[in-house]
């Protein structure tokens, strides 16, 4: 090879050097994989650190060559702790940002490991202090991690105002930080009344003031570690948490749903009366259509003098007050919204009794049944609706909570519940049964927002497994409302008594017990 020619095209750069800054950064792009295997040595690695030079730059290298092996060694499970009194010097390492992250993630790790490394952040404190002054966000976030994380209590007030000077920081993240030092802090200032009094009042003041969703969220969590039962924090901020609430991110929604229901349940009176949903229900019920064919065919026996039995076949075909109507078959789950194959059929309704006939207002009825609620209890319960349609099912699960504890049974709310829980439904198998619990609680009380998704609850014996079997059993037997839905039912309860009564057992019994409760509803349909 021409060196002279080499080295005259690069510039007059030695081709030694040249190859080798070439050669070192394509073993940099190979990645960092070498420093989870076993052929670097704890001793070799000891020696490099120890030789490291904070105010020499030509040192950054090795102390990321050390630390990527340290890190790498705590996520491999080892411990490590031994390397802290190495470590602890080079807090203050200038040249690298990155090195000096890293530094403070091992101190994070150990700072409270045992006594020797105890003894020895003490004597860095000053060092930890100096990094919450520092320019990057993260480091100072860092270094109030480290010096919370010391168990000491002669040191406990330093910690509070570190936690105090970081709660009015710039950055969101750290303020973050600051935050969730309260929790560590607290535990450790029980027997101090005027310290956890300082915390609190920090906790309120963010709570209260911050705008991040970052740090609300994590000031509610922290609320519901310390002083869950102080519901009275949370005046100040309340309507906040309420129109941040589909901002917060999906388990930070969790906790501030549980929070706010109970602050809802404590401070607001409960709805009054009789949703629409329930009242729809109970006349829906297949028991009251019995009852009203009894009382017509009833009439109809003494005005002619003829026995006439409780059948289908023997009812007139238009009495008054009964008209045929179409009504749309839904033969999508929680797709229903969109554009699908549904069908038309006809069916013979009956005006309930002492009903009035619907007035123009019919459709505004959902809005006003809320209006004796409290303005900032139907805030709540109008900023949760939105949640429904979280793809997470805990966020889902809480909405429902809420508004099954404190909202109004309304048919447009109602609706929504039973949408959101069949779509979820459709999970894992312990999510599967979670849900399916919330929904036999519900069906009950209102099994409309659940009929038009009927087929959904539909046992499949070779895929379902036995504990959400009998629960399904259960959901089916409440959402026969009428003759359609009976005989589906039914046919469903008769195939399943057919097909498992060699393999399970337990499930035909429950399956045999299932068509009694049915027959129960609806003795003169179905003899």
């Amino acid at each position: 090879m021409d060196w002279e020619k080499l080295q005259n095209n690069n510039g007059g750069v030695d081709p030694a050097t040249l190859l080798n800054s070439r050669l070192a950064n394509a073993l940099s792009t190979m990645g960092d994989a070498q420093y989870w295997e076993d052929s670097i040595a704890p001793s070799e690695i000891r020696s490099e650190l120890e030789k490291v030079d904070p105010s020499h730059p030509n040192s950054t290298s090795v102390l990321l060559r050390g630390m990527k092996w340290l890190l790498a060694s705590i996520s491999k499970g080892r411990n490590v702790s031994d390397f802290f009194p190495v470590v602890v010097k080079l807090v203050q390492f200038p040249h690298s940002l990155e090195a000096r992250k890293m530094v403070y993630m091992y101190l994070v790790q150990y700072a409270d490991h045992d006594s020797t490394t105890r003894e020895l952040s003490l004597l860095s404190i000053n060092s930890f202090q100096k990094g919450l002054a520092d320019q990057e966000p993260f480091i100072r976030a860092l270094a109030l991690r480290v010096l919370t994380s010391i168990r000491i209590p002669d040191v406990i007030q330093i910690q509070i105002l570190g936690v105090q000077k970081c709660a009015s920081d710039q950055s969101p993240y750290v303020r973050k930080c600051a935050v969730n030092a309260l929790m560590k802090l607290y535990g450790r200032c029980l027997d101090n009344e005027n310290s956890i009094q300082l915390l609190k009042d920090i906790l309120q003041k963010l709570l209260k003031q911050d705008t991040s969703t970052m740090v609300i969220t994590s000031g509610i969590i922290t609320f519901s570690e310390m002083c869950p039962q102080e519901l009275d924090l949370l005046h100040g901020c309340y309507r906040k948490l309420c129109h941040m609430l589909c901002d917060m991110d999906e388990w930070g929604q969790v906790m501030v749903l549980d929070v706010l229901s109970k602050y809802c349940r404590t401070y607001f009176c409960a709805p009054r009366g009789l949703g629409s949903a329930e009242a729809i229900d109970a006349e829906r019920r297949v028991t009251n259509h019995i009852k009203s064919a009894n009382n017509i065919l009833t009439e109809m026996k003494d005005a002619s003098g003829i026995s006439t039995r409780v059948s289908a076949a023997t009812l007139p075909e238009r009495p008054p007050g009964r008209q045929i109507i179409k009504r749309r078959v839904v033969k999508k789950g929680f797709y229903s919204d969109e554009e699908d194959d549904s069908t038309d059929e006809e069916v013979v309704y009956t005006e309930p009794a002492n009903i009035p006939p619907a007035s123009n207002k019919a459709k505004d009825a959902d809005d006003l049944e809320d209006d004796h609620l409290d303005s900032d209890h139907r805030l709540l319960l109008h900023s949760s609706l939105p949640l429904l349609k979280s793809r997470n099912s805990a966020v889902v699960l809480g909405v429902c909570s809420l508004h099954y504890y404190c909202g109004v049974a309304s048919i447009k709310v109602r609706t929504a519940l039973g949408k959101a829980l069949v779509r979820i439904h459709h999970g894992r198998r312990e999510l599967q049964y979670s849900v399916l619990n919330a929904i036999r609680c519900l069906v009950g009380e209102c099994p409309s927002a659940f009929a038009p998704f009927l087929q959904d609850f539909f046992v499949r014996p070779d895929v379902d497994p036995s504990f959400t079997r009998l629960i399904k059993l259960d959901i089916l037997t409440e959402l026969t409302l009428d003759p359609n839905s009976i005989n589906a039912v039914l046919k469903e309860l008769s195939a399943y008594i057919r097909s498992q009564t060699d393999r399970d057992v337990v499930f035909c019994c429950a399956a045999i017990r299932a068509v009694a409760r049915v027959m129960d509803m609806a003795p003169g349909l179905h003899d």
